[in-house]
């Protein structure tokens, strides 16, 4: 009796019988919930078991997840941003949540002025925050913008005519991109600290 009241309690403690299978079988549909219930308040882990897609090496470790798109994850392992299903193919995914953190979303609308201005004046205001870009800006001189492809990563920033498009471009990354543009439009900015 003593050990079924301790069972229950360990399962009550950890989200109960659903979140516990979801975890331990990679369930997708338990992984986003433990990352939508927890990624408002903190840093949530993914341990990947998977592969590379572009060479089928092992991908296996600890990402921090960035953000979800439908039951895939985009993560980071501090050197570059993956999606799950696209750069990582996964065999098993579950989730930890670790240290506190706060995310927040902001938007920034530029009009026809300097970019680096304004994301130089929100890394002031966010220290030791990771940010990151989603959104397009029309800029000034697309010619002037080169974007280099690197193995295994999800393109964060592309070109499309005078367009600069970002999806969970890192902040110095844009920063590089956007030197001596001008910029018109608006951008969702995710600060993470």
């Amino acid at each position: 009796m003593i050990a079924l009241l301790i069972f229950g309690i360990y399962l009550a403690n950890g989200g109960g019988i659903s979140q516990k299978v979801s975890q331990n079988l990679g369930l997708r549909d338990g992984i986003v919930r433990v990352y939508n219930q927890n990624a408002a308040t903190n840093k949530v882990y993914a341990e990947i078991k998977g592969y590379w897609a572009s060479d089928r090496t092992s991908a296996d470790g600890k990402y921090l997840i960035i953000g979800n798109e439908g039951k895939e994850f985009v993560v980071t392992d501090g050197k570059g941003v993956y999606k799950t299903g696209e750069q990582i193919i996964t065999s098993k995914v579950t989730t930890t949540v670790g240290e506190a953190a706060t995310t927040e979303i902001r938007n920034l609308t530029f009009n026809d002025e300097s970019a680096i201005a304004s994301l130089e004046e929100l890394q002031r205001a966010y220290p030791n925050a990771d940010i990151y870009l989603n959104g397009e800006l029309a800029i000034d001189f697309p010619e002037d913008v080169n974007i280099p492809i690197e193995p295994n990563q999800m393109a964060t920033a592309s070109l499309m005519g005078s367009r600069v498009k970002f999806d969970y471009c890192s902040w110095d990354r844009a920063i590089a991109l956007l030197k001596e543009q001008y910029a018109v439009g608006s951008i969702e900015i995710k600060i993470v600290r």
